[in-house]
């Protein structure tokens, strides 16, 4: 597919293949994501028809459809079943379709686009047909699906939405590419669009459901090769749509220093980026320092007695080593280690 054209900031563009009629996907997808002023629509919005269908599934799904479009419900349930028919999770409900024509897209979404999503409001602007006979409306709506699924989604202490989902994140690297300048969470402009993360996890989730639905792979084309999935990270993103990750977890470990085994260390497990902080709390007389090592590089020390903390960004290391050492005194410690 040949890239899609620039669009006036703050679209973004991307290009998708579609899920439900295969071989129709060779054509780019513009879409963009906007922050409108509105943050909820009330039922009926001016100009459209629609409102809440019940899916195959037995969820609910928000569809309106322009006014442009006859009114028919078997259009909106048609789009409420495909949707619930996409690997989802609890935000199925949260989503908001406003089925529109291309100029009304043009008018909402800017002038390039052929779709958009905006988080705020969590309002996901489509057309309600074929864009061309190259490329599919459930193309769009999938891509544009991602996005939603990235805003539903808690990825601390980055934007899901920018950089994706925790665990799909994670097994792409997206932090240490990221940190190389190989790849720009959040990029907008033409020049940076091919390694926005975003947008790679929205193709991802394409591919997802077309695999799952059982068609063939389209094109891997409007984000960089870099960002094109393994199975590992296929499987990663499944887990973050179904098993969301939610919040860091929390353990403790008790030990003890003295004058002739001054040092205890420890190995902390890390599969997933974000926040790595020790807190290290020592009985009355006892004063450490407190070491944290990614392989041989020392990314963090502290000295003292009491309580002592301490955080770094796990940006691609899975193994940490940490380690306590006497330096005056005898006593016992806990260490609170609170990770992804």
């Amino acid at each position: 597919m040949a890239a899609a054209a620039a669009q006036s900031s703050p679209a973004r563009r991307l290009e998708s293949p579609q899920l439900d009629e295969i071989a129709r996907a060779d054509g780019p997808i513009p879409d963009s994501l906007i922050a409108p002023k509105t943050q909820a629509l009330a039922l009926a919005p001016t100009g459209y028809w629609g409102g809440v269908y019940r899916a195959s599934t037995g969820e609910n799904v928000t569809v309106y459809a322009s006014n442009a479009y006859p009114v028919d419900s078997a259009l909106g349930q048609r789009w409420a079943d495909f949707l619930a028919s996409l690997v989802h999770g609890s935000e199925l409900s949260k989503v908001t379709v406003m089925l529109s024509t291309p100029s009304e897209i043009s008018r909402v979404c800017g002038q390039d686009a052929l779709a958009c999503y905006s988080a705020r409001g969590a309002l996901l602007y489509a057309p309600g047909e074929d864009p061309s006979s190259s490329l599919s409306a459930e193309a769009v709506i999938t891509h544009e699906y991602g996005h939603h699924v990235a805003a539903n989604r808690n990825n601390a202490p980055w934007d899901a939405v920018d950089w994706g989902p925790k665990r799909w994140d994670s097994s792409m690297q997206v932090c240490a590419a990221t940190k190389q300048g190989r790849l720009s969470p959040g990029a907008e402009d033409p020049v940076r669009y091919e390694q926005n993360p975003g947008e790679g996890w929205a193709e991802t989730y394409r591919l997802l459901n077309q695999r799952r639905l059982g068609l063939p792979d389209s094109p891997w084309e409007i984000v960089s090769q870099a960002l094109y999935p393994t199975d590992a990270a296929l499987a990663a993103a499944q887990l973050d749509v179904t098993s969301p990750w939610e919040s860091d977890t929390a353990t403790t470990r008790v030990g003890a220093v003295t004058r002739v085994s001054r040092t205890r260390s420890y190995t902390v497990a890390t599969p997933l980026d974000g926040t790595l902080k020790l807190t290290l709390r020592t009985s009355a007389g006892l004063r450490v320092s407190v070491d944290l090592f990614a392989s041989s590089t020392r990314v963090a020390h502290v000295t003292g007695s009491g309580t002592l903390s301490r955080s770094t960004t796990v940006c691609g290391a899975r193994t940490y080593r940490v380690r306590v050492t006497e330096l005056k005194g005898r006593g016992s410690f806990q260490l609170a280690v609170s990770k992804p």
